[in-house]
């Protein structure tokens, strides 16, 4: 009893995650050179993570609705709401990092945030892929291509 997915949708699921690694890798150098940015100008962890991430979000979403997810549907005020839940969620898998990180005694670390944007794109991800960007009707030709 074979209760999986068809074996096309492997290579399909391989080729979502690579392209949304290619986006998101672009997106989080941009991001982290901001974080940077701020680290360096005195900003402290907490409002150079929060620069990093309000001049980032905005890119990610286009890109990743276009590239990553193939996104051909018009843009939805759901759609909109739950882009905004699943970074909210994700940003705050990122603070909890921080937090941890500074709480470990690493204060204005670039690993701790290195470690911190890992994280939040591994949610941003999951969250992106079964809830903001979820396949509707005009979109299941894009994706299987």
């Amino acid at each position: 009893m074979d209760d999986g997915p068809p074996d096309r949708a492997v290579p399909h699921d391989l080729a979502e995650i690579a392209r949304f690694l290619a986006v998101g890798a672009l997106n989080t150098l941009v991001g982290y050179g901001f974080i940077l940015a701020g680290l360096f100008l005195g900003a402290g962890d907490y409002l150079a993570n929060a620069i990093g991430f309000a001049l980032g979000t905005p890119v990610s979403w286009l890109l990743h609705r276009r590239l990553t997810f193939r996104v051909q549907r018009r843009i939805s005020t759901g759609e909109i709401g739950r882009y905004v839940v699943a970074v909210a969620l994700s940003y705050g898998a990122n603070l909890a990092v921080v937090t941890a990180g500074r709480m470990a005694g690493f204060i204005e670390s670039p690993f701790v945030q290195l470690a911190a944007v890992c994280c939040y794109a591994a949610v941003f991800y999951l969250l992106s892929r079964r809830f903001v960007f979820r396949a509707g009707e005009g979109d299941a030709a894009a994706r299987e291509n």
